[in-house]
C-alpha cells in the first residue's frame, strides 16, 4: 500500500509540474492582445513563444516581422524645385458665359425643331 502512495504521489507531482510549464507559456492570442492594447509589449515573454506567435502562417506576409535590418528609406533631394506654372494671360479663365451660350442660342432651336416635328407628324383632318 505504502509502494502504491509513493507512486501516486510522485506522478502526481510529476504531472503538476508539467502542467505548470506549459500554463506558463503564452499563447499567440495573449501576446496580440498585449501587442494591441498600446502597440508594445508589457510582458515578458519568452523567445519561443514570440516566435510561435509570429510565424504563425495564418498572420498576414505585411503584418510579420522582418529579421534583415533595414535602413530607414530618405527621398532623394531634386536638384531644381519645381515651380508654379506661370499664367501668360493669353486664355481666360472658365466663368460659366460659354454655358450660357449654349443655353440663349440652343434652347430657342430645341424648342422651334421640337415644334416643326410636331406640325410635320400632325394627321389632316377629313372633312
Amino acid at each position: 500500500m505504502r509502494q502504491w502512495v509513493l507512486t501516486t504521489t510522485v506522478a502526481s507531482a510529476l504531472g503538476a509540474l508539467l502542467l505548470a510549464a506549459s500554463a506558463g507559456a503564452a499563447t499567440p492570442q495573449q501576446i496580440y492582445r498585449d501587442l494591441a492594447d498600446n502597440g508594445r509589449l508589457d510582458r515578458t515573454y519568452s523567445r519561443a513563444d514570440l516566435d510561435k506567435a509570429l510565424n504563425n502562417p495564418s498572420l498576414p506576409a505585411y503584418a510579420r516581422p522582418e529579421r534583415v535590418g533595414r535602413r530607414p528609406q530618405t527621398r532623394p533631394v531634386p536638384a531644381v524645385a519645381p515651380r508654379a506654372s506661370v499664367d501668360d494671360g493669353r486664355s481666360l479663365p472658365f466663368s460659366g458665359l460659354d454655358a450660357a451660350l449654349f443655353g440663349v442660342v440652343g434652347g430657342p432651336l430645341l424648342l422651334l425643331g421640337a415644334g416643326m416635328r410636331r406640325l410635320a407628324h400632325r394627321t389632316p383632318e377629313l372633312r
